[in-house]
Protein backbone atom coordinates (compact mmCIF):
# COMPACT_ATOMS: atom_id res chain seq x y z
CA UNK A 1 0.00 0.00 0.00
CA UNK A 2 2.61 2.23 0.68
CA UNK A 3 4.60 1.82 -2.24
CA UNK A 4 1.22 2.12 -4.48
CA UNK A 5 1.23 5.59 -2.66
CA UNK A 6 4.65 6.41 -3.27
CA UNK A 7 4.44 5.37 -7.01
CA UNK A 8 1.19 8.05 -7.43
CA UNK A 9 2.86 11.23 -5.10
CA UNK A 10 6.22 11.05 -6.47
CA UNK A 11 4.93 11.82 -9.99
CA UNK A 12 2.39 14.50 -8.46
CA UNK A 13 5.52 16.15 -6.30
CA UNK A 14 8.04 16.46 -9.33
CA UNK A 15 5.01 18.33 -11.32
CA UNK A 16 4.07 20.39 -8.61
CA UNK A 17 7.85 21.27 -8.48
CA UNK A 18 8.17 22.13 -12.15
CA UNK A 19 5.24 24.23 -12.22
CA UNK A 20 6.36 26.33 -9.18
CA UNK A 21 9.82 27.08 -10.86
CA UNK A 22 8.71 27.63 -14.02
CA UNK A 23 8.51 31.63 -14.88
CA UNK A 24 5.32 33.25 -16.26
CA UNK A 25 5.28 35.41 -19.90
CA UNK A 26 2.21 36.80 -18.92
CA UNK A 27 2.61 40.72 -18.12
CA UNK A 28 2.07 41.81 -14.76
CA UNK A 29 -1.26 43.75 -13.87
CA UNK A 30 -0.43 47.07 -12.79
CA UNK A 31 2.88 46.85 -14.70
CA UNK A 32 4.60 50.45 -15.61
CA UNK A 33 4.22 51.44 -19.61
CA UNK A 34 7.80 51.63 -21.14
CA UNK A 35 9.03 54.98 -20.68
CA UNK A 36 11.60 57.21 -23.01
CA UNK A 37 14.66 56.64 -20.79
CA UNK A 38 14.11 52.71 -21.40
CA UNK A 39 13.79 52.79 -25.39
CA UNK A 40 17.23 53.20 -27.32
CA UNK A 41 18.05 56.49 -28.17
CA UNK A 42 17.03 56.16 -31.74
CA UNK A 43 13.89 55.79 -31.09
CA UNK A 44 12.98 58.15 -28.65
CA UNK A 45 11.16 61.15 -29.91
CA UNK A 46 12.87 63.92 -31.28
CA UNK A 47 11.42 66.37 -28.69
CA UNK A 48 11.95 64.72 -26.04
CA UNK A 49 14.34 67.01 -23.57
CA UNK A 50 14.55 65.48 -20.23
CA UNK A 51 12.88 62.19 -18.37
CA UNK A 52 13.15 61.84 -14.99
CA UNK A 53 12.74 59.32 -12.80
CA UNK A 54 12.32 58.46 -8.86
CA UNK A 55 13.01 54.79 -8.40
CA UNK A 56 10.61 52.40 -5.51
CA UNK A 57 12.73 51.59 -2.18
CA UNK A 58 11.79 48.91 0.59
CA UNK A 59 9.93 51.39 2.29
CA UNK A 60 7.42 54.49 1.04
CA UNK A 61 9.91 55.97 -1.25
CA UNK A 62 8.06 57.85 -4.03
CA UNK A 63 8.07 56.55 -7.09
CA UNK A 64 7.06 58.08 -10.46
CA UNK A 65 8.63 59.18 -13.74
CA UNK A 66 8.28 62.01 -15.93
CA UNK A 67 9.30 62.94 -19.37
CA UNK A 68 9.52 66.09 -20.55
CA UNK A 69 9.14 67.73 -23.79
CA UNK A 70 10.44 70.78 -25.63
CA UNK A 71 6.74 72.24 -25.51
CA UNK A 72 6.37 71.64 -22.11
CA UNK A 73 4.84 68.47 -22.34
CA UNK A 74 4.91 66.26 -19.29
CA UNK A 75 4.08 62.21 -20.19
CA UNK A 76 4.10 61.74 -16.31
CA UNK A 77 3.31 57.77 -15.09
CA UNK A 78 2.78 57.44 -11.12
CA UNK A 79 3.60 54.27 -9.65
CA UNK A 80 4.17 54.20 -5.68
CA UNK A 81 3.59 56.40 -2.95
CA UNK A 82 2.69 59.61 -4.71
CA UNK A 83 -0.67 61.01 -4.47
CA UNK A 84 -0.90 61.30 -8.71
CA UNK A 85 -0.49 57.98 -9.68
CA UNK A 86 -1.02 55.86 -12.78
CA UNK A 87 -0.29 57.87 -16.84
CA UNK A 88 -1.29 61.41 -16.93
CA UNK A 89 -0.36 63.99 -19.54
CA UNK A 90 0.78 67.33 -17.57
CA UNK A 91 2.39 70.71 -18.14
CA UNK A 92 5.27 72.65 -17.60
CA UNK A 93 5.91 76.38 -19.10
CA UNK A 94 8.10 75.96 -21.84
CA UNK A 95 10.60 78.66 -20.32
CA UNK A 96 10.73 76.40 -17.28
CA UNK A 97 11.81 73.08 -19.65
CA UNK A 98 14.01 75.82 -20.87
CA UNK A 99 15.90 76.19 -17.41
CA UNK A 100 16.66 72.55 -16.69
CA UNK A 101 18.30 72.61 -20.09
CA UNK A 102 20.70 75.47 -18.87
CA UNK A 103 21.20 74.23 -15.56
CA UNK A 104 22.28 71.04 -17.26
CA UNK A 105 24.48 72.45 -19.64
CA UNK A 106 26.01 74.61 -16.34
CA UNK A 107 26.71 71.66 -14.21
CA UNK A 108 28.19 69.73 -17.06
CA UNK A 109 25.78 67.40 -17.10
CA UNK A 110 27.78 65.42 -20.12
CA UNK A 111 30.49 65.48 -18.00
CA UNK A 112 29.45 63.56 -15.08
CA UNK A 113 29.58 59.77 -14.28
CA UNK A 114 26.83 57.56 -15.39
CA UNK A 115 25.99 56.51 -11.96
CA UNK A 116 26.80 57.16 -8.31
CA UNK A 117 26.03 53.96 -6.64
CA UNK A 118 26.93 52.17 -3.98
CA UNK A 119 26.72 48.81 -2.06
CA UNK A 120 23.40 49.11 -0.44
CA UNK A 121 20.15 47.35 -1.43
CA UNK A 122 17.59 49.86 -0.30
CA UNK A 123 18.37 52.77 -1.47
CA UNK A 124 16.10 54.86 -4.31
CA UNK A 125 17.96 55.82 -7.07
CA UNK A 126 17.35 59.48 -8.93
CA UNK A 127 17.49 58.83 -12.87
CA UNK A 128 18.40 61.27 -14.82
CA UNK A 129 18.24 61.57 -18.24
CA UNK A 130 19.19 64.62 -20.73
CA UNK A 131 18.85 65.07 -24.66
CA UNK A 132 20.70 68.19 -25.21
CA UNK A 133 20.86 69.42 -28.53
CA UNK A 134 23.54 68.50 -30.67
CA UNK A 135 24.94 66.47 -28.13
CA UNK A 136 24.27 62.74 -27.46
CA UNK A 137 21.25 61.36 -24.88
CA UNK A 138 23.14 61.42 -21.21
CA UNK A 139 21.77 58.88 -18.21
CA UNK A 140 22.65 59.56 -15.37
CA UNK A 141 21.94 56.90 -12.11
CA UNK A 142 22.55 58.46 -8.35
CA UNK A 143 21.79 56.68 -5.27
CA UNK A 144 24.62 58.01 -3.10
CA UNK A 145 28.20 59.90 -2.69
CA UNK A 146 26.38 62.41 -5.06
CA UNK A 147 28.41 65.25 -6.41
CA UNK A 148 27.13 68.46 -4.85
CA UNK A 149 26.75 70.05 -8.40
CA UNK A 150 24.23 66.85 -9.55
CA UNK A 151 22.70 67.35 -6.04
CA UNK A 152 22.25 70.34 -6.88
CA UNK A 153 20.47 69.89 -10.01
CA UNK A 154 18.42 66.97 -8.49
CA UNK A 155 16.71 69.41 -6.41
CA UNK A 156 15.86 71.56 -8.44
CA UNK A 157 14.63 69.17 -10.83
CA UNK A 158 12.31 67.48 -7.92
CA UNK A 159 11.42 71.11 -7.03
CA UNK A 160 9.88 71.48 -10.53
CA UNK A 161 8.50 67.98 -11.05
CA UNK A 162 7.68 66.89 -7.30
CA UNK A 163 4.64 69.20 -7.31
CA UNK A 164 2.79 67.78 -10.56
CA UNK A 165 3.18 64.29 -8.46
CA UNK A 166 1.29 65.93 -5.80
CA UNK A 167 4.38 66.04 -3.40
CA UNK A 168 5.85 68.97 -1.28
CA UNK A 169 9.86 69.04 -1.34
CA UNK A 170 9.70 67.02 2.34
CA UNK A 171 10.00 63.80 0.60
Amino acid sequence: MLMRLALYLLPLMAALTACAQRPTSSPAVGRKPRTVSTIPINTAPTDTVLVFQRTPCYGTCPSYTATIFRNGQVSYFGDRFVPVTGQRTLSLPPATVAAMLDEARRINFNELAPSYTGNVSDLPSTIVTVYLPGQPRHRVRAETNIPAPLQGYLNYLKGRLDPLAGLNMDK
